[in-house]
This record gives C-alpha cells, sequence and structure tokens, in this order.
C-alpha cells in the first residue's frame, strides 16, 4: 500500500502533527509558524467546510459569479457561500505592501469616485480610491456615499504616505479638503485611474451599470467587490493559498 504523507491544506506543510479528537474525528495541528490556520481534519464530513471549497468560493466570487451559481458548481448552500464570504477580515483597505515600500518617498496620486449600486438603482454607492500616478499601482479605498465625509475616509487611510500632489477631478470634496498647492484639478492627469475604473467593471460584475447581476445588500456588495479589489489590485495571492 502507497502512504501519502499528510500535508496542511492550509500552506501545504508536511510538518504536522496529531491534535487530540474532536466530535470522534482525528484532529491534526500544523506546526509552520506562518501557516494562517493552526488544527485541520483529513477528512470534512460537511463538504463546506473543506479548505478546498472555501478557498474554490473565493475565487469564483473574484470572477465574477453569483451567490446561486457558486452554490450549484460547488454542490454547497447559498448559506455556505454568504457566510464564506462574509469573513471580511480577509479584506483590507489599503495596499499594505505598497505602504510599507513607499512611506518615505514622495509620490504624486490620482484619486476618484465610481458610482454603482445594490438592490435596484435607488441605492447608490460609490467607491473612492486612490492610485500611484507613476505607476498606476492601486493604494486604498473606501465605499460611501459621495459626501466628504467619505473622502476623508479614504484621505485617513492614506495618511502614513508623503503625498506632494494630487490628481483629482472637480468634486467639491476634493477642493474644500486639500490644500490648494497640493491638488491639480484635470481629468488629463486623472487618465490611469479612469482605465482602472473599466477594467474593475470588467473583473467585478457588481459594478456593470446596465445588467441583471447584483447584490442585494451594501455588506455584500462591498465584500464581492473588495475581493476583487484585494486579489487583481493588491495582488494579494495568498488568499488562494
Amino acid at each position: 500500500m502507497v502512504q501519502v504523507a499528510l500535508k496542511c491544506p492550509f500552506c501545504g506543510s508536511e510538518d504536522v502533527r496529531k491534535s487530540g479528537h474532536s466530535n470522534g474525528k482525528q484532529r491534526y495541528a500544523c506546526n509552520n509558524q506562518e501557516c494562517t490556520h493552526k488544527t485541520f481534519y483529513a477528512e470534512y464530513t460537511n463538504k463546506g467546510c473543506r479548505p478546498d471549497i472555501k478557498q474554490a468560493i473565493i475565487k469564483w466570487s473574484v470572477d465574477g459569479a453569483g451567490i446561486r451559481a457558486i452554490s450549484r458548481q460547488l454542490g454547497v448552500s447559498t448559506d455556505t457561500v454568504i457566510s464564506e464570504l462574509k469573513k471580511e477580515n480577509l479584506i483590507e483597505c489599503v495596499n499594505k505592501e505598497y505602504l510599507q515600500s513607499h512611506q518615505k518617498i514622495k509620490i504624486r496620486i490620482e484619486m476618484d469616485e465610481m458610482w454603482s449600486f445594490y438592490h435596484d438603482k435607488k441605492h447608490q454607492i460609490w467607491l473612492w480610491w486612490a492610485i500611484d500616478h507613476s505607476s498606476g499601482t492601486p493604494i486604498a479605498f473606501w465605499f460611501g456615499g459621495r459626501s466628504a465625509g467619505n473622502f476623508k475616509k479614504l484621505e485617513k487611510l492614506l495618511a502614513p504616505l508623503n503625498i506632494v500632489m494630487n490628481y483629482t477631478d472637480g468634486n467639491w470634496a476634493y477642493v474644500d479638503n486639500i490644500p490648494a498647492e497640493k491638488l491639480i484639478v484635470s481629468k488629463k492627469n486623472t487618465q490611469k485611474i479612469e482605465r482602472k475604473h473599466l477594467s474593475l467593471r470588467t473583473w467585478s460584475s457588481r459594478l456593470v451599470r446596465k445588467g441583471i447581476r447584483f447584490s442585494k445588500s451594501s455588506e455584500m456588495h462591498k465584500i464581492a467587490v473588495g475581493y476583487t479589489i484585494n486579489t487583481r489590485m493588491f495582488g494579494r495571492k495568498y488568499l488562494f493559498a
């Protein structure tokens, strides 16, 4: 009989050990200190508890599939799909890798807001976000209304950076809250972030203005788009590790 080494389903490490029993099943622990999870089972009774299914739910969501489509394809309940997507601790509003490497560097940024909706078009929601003007790298985002208060939420996320110039449109939230010497209002200088709008709408079906796929709640809308930004724009591939 061929014996297959037991691997941690989260990090792939073979450095595992037995860790008691739970519900009559052998439980294992991963000794890898960098692993995001510490215990797992070799076999799962409930299909929705399997790590590969949980990762597949996020992948399908990032690829634009709806809740029911994911449920049908993976053979799990819609409640399982929704509860897994609602684990918002996996979603970050800032590109931490970018912030860590650019805190002492003078940068110029582009900022803009993008309109979308949940439930119906009466329920508008705005994506406020910023990118590096030179490289086009997305830096941070925030969901909310179109008031200046939501711009200040984005501004707070950008606070660790040494921003010497802001390129925006004529939205009064920018004009009234950014010092004039650090603000240039011009569509010519926001072409990169406008192009990012198109990319994001292409990747996330929840942002398509004329379509049949939309979120029923603002929470699920933010989650679905947030996963897309984290994986495709922040490069957080370890969500699928």
